[in-house]
């Protein structure tokens, strides 16, 4: 069975998440740092390879009002590059993802700074979880 993979695609990390093989549910992954675009699709194809992951949402940082700014320009270029590939690839709005994961973190004791590596994985987490919701069921 396959996955699916979430990327919540910032400037200097890259959070990463992972669905469970029915994709019901979405879990942490993994923070990478963020090098060169080369590198991270090279980084992102071995996972999708080595997870069996079918379909990547990417992460789409709209504003506030849903209007879109030069994020999401990289991101959906980043979705087009990894279908370019060969692989099944889907923006998703990811707003508020990164001050929820900021809140739970708080709310574990951890303040922003401890938890600077987490914060990406844990927003990648909740923009599968909210894809999951509203496609997978």
């Amino acid at each position: 069975m396959s996955r699916l993979l979430a990327i919540d695609l910032g400037t200097r990390r890259i959070g990463l998440a992972l669905s469970d093989e029915l994709k019901i549910f979405a879990y942490p992954l993994s923070t990478l740092p963020y090098k060169n675009e080369n590198r991270l699709i090279d980084d992102i194809t071995k996972i999708i390879r080595d997870k069996n992951v079918d379909t990547v949402v990417v992460g789409l940082p709209l504003r506030e009002n849903g209007s879109e700014e030069e994020g999401c320009i990289r991101a959906r270029k980043f979705a087009r590059r990894l279908e370019g590939l060969g692989v099944k690839a889907v923006v998703w709005d990811e707003r508020y993802s990164s001050l929820r994961a900021e809140d739970l973190l708080r709310e574990a004791g951890l303040n922003r700074k401890k938890a600077k590596d987490k914060i990406d994985r844990i927003a990648a987490s909740f923009i599968l979880e909210e894809y999951i919701n509203q496609n997978q069921r």
